[in-house]
């Protein structure tokens, strides 16, 4: 059967569908739901999602992702059984959880994996870590410069997707000076910046959704990284936002390649 454009397919194991929430991209350093798959050896299918192409991205919400999503799931009209999300995944988890719940007549389990609202802060270290990882394009001085402006931008912008416009912005410039000295045509090094304004997009469009209600529902698989999902808050806090918590002692990057957590899902979901 073929999978919608929406989504990708990394396993066909079995009639019922996981879905699992994630902006899935080559090279990063947090392992990604590929990594999970080859661990856990699911007997179901498990779909991941995928962000819409950058001309039809423009001015989309966090609902819009959500209906995409749904809509292509349920033409299918195969049972869902659970709905997953990594991150700021977990938020539209929640509400694509509550929507093919309405359709199937039964809400799908919700799973997420260090599961956390749409913060400045965050987005804005996932900015400093890709302009990070370009090193090898970028010098010390234009990353220095990145730094700053980010740093200004947090100061002075407190609209979360504002926000991440003037990230975009910052990374257009500083990237896109670095793509045109390493032989790139403006076509091409649009391109790049197209790809990373999905990134940020998803992440600060997260804020349009409450997933306050589907929480009350959801199993957190929580890392040892005290900056990552529920971990800054307070022990009453972090009870009283999701269902459960089941904690391992690795890092937020490792969660998802992480053999007990693939095992403990995989329990949950059998």
């Amino acid at each position: 059967m073929a999978v919608p454009g929406s989504w990708k397919s990394l396993t066909s194991d079995g009639k019922d569908l996981v879905l699992a929430v994630d902006f899935a991209v080559t090279g990063r350093p947090q392992a990604g739901f590929p990594e999970f798959v080859a661990l856990a050896h699911p007997q179901f299918s498990l779909w991941e999602t995928l962000p819409p192409a950058p001309e039809e991205d423009a001015g989309m919400t966090g609902a819009d992702y959500v209906e995409r999503w749904a809509a292509d799931v349920l033409r299918e009209g195969r049972p869902v059984r659970a709905v997953m999300g990594y991150c700021v995944g977990a938020v539209y988890a929640a509400a694509l959880a509550e929507r093919i719940g309405r359709s199937q007549g039964e809400t799908p389990a919700l799973i997420g994996f260090d599961p956390e609202l749409p913060r400045r802060d965050v987005v804005c270290h996932h900015f400093l870590t890709t302009m990070e990882g370009m090193s090898g394009l970028l010098t010390p001085a234009e990353i220095a410069h990145a730094q700053q402006a980010a740093g200004q931008a947090l100061t002075d912008e407190g609209d979360i997707k504002k926000f991440g416009e003037r990230l975009l912005e910052i990374f257009r410039e500083v990237g896109g000076a670095a793509f045109a000295r390493v032989g790139l045509d403006a076509k091409r090094s649009e391109e790049f910046v197209a790809t990373f304004g999905l990134f940020l997009h998803f992440f600060v469009r997260g804020s349009d959704l409450d997933p306050t209600a589907g929480w009350k529902s959801l199993t957190a698989m929580t890392s040892a990284t005290p900056t990552s999902g529920l971990n800054p808050l307070s022990e009453a806090d972090r009870a009283d936002r999701v269902a459960k918590e089941i904690r391992f002692p690795v890092e937020h990057a490792d969660l998802l390649r992480t053999p007990d957590v693939a095992t403990t899902v995989t329990g949950l979901l059998s």
